[in-house]
């Protein structure tokens, strides 16, 4: 990268790994739709990129880079949702407290599954 400029075989590479995130996205929202699921077609996107993982046995490198660029800016991904919080403070200050203990109950059971799942990976390794 010559000049802090990509090559096209690098671009080439993002738009390719790009494309397979959005189909893995769209197939799910297809399969959730056409089968009337009550899960997110998000959520069935993210278990078919999963699978074709698994499948691979490694994450190809044009899906690793576009993930890594994605996780790297993740924090931009938030505005669209703070200007939506923003569009209904009404309704959130009137359900304050709810909120509230929703967020620390869930973020309370998802760091407990992180942990056993963290313990279950750490004990097939040994």
């Amino acid at each position: 990268m010559a000049g802090g400029r990509p090559s096209a075989r690098r671009i080439g590479s993002w738009v390719l790994g790009f494309v397979v995130l959005v189909l893995c996205l769209e197939l799910g929202n297809l399969v959730a739709w056409g089968a009337g699921l009550p899960v997110p077609g998000t959520v069935i996107g993210i278990l078919i990129l999963l699978a074709g993982l698994f499948a691979l046995r490694r994450v190809p490198d044009a899906v690793n880079d576009v993930s890594l660029y994605l996780l790297g800016h993740l924090n931009l991904l938030y505005v669209p949702a703070g200007v939506g919080v923003m569009g209904y403070l009404a309704l959130v200050a009137r359900d304050f407290w709810p909120i509230v203990v929703t967020l620390f109950v869930s973020t309370f059971l998802a760091t407990i599954a992180a942990a056993l799942t963290f313990r279950w990976a750490a004990g097939k390794r040994s």
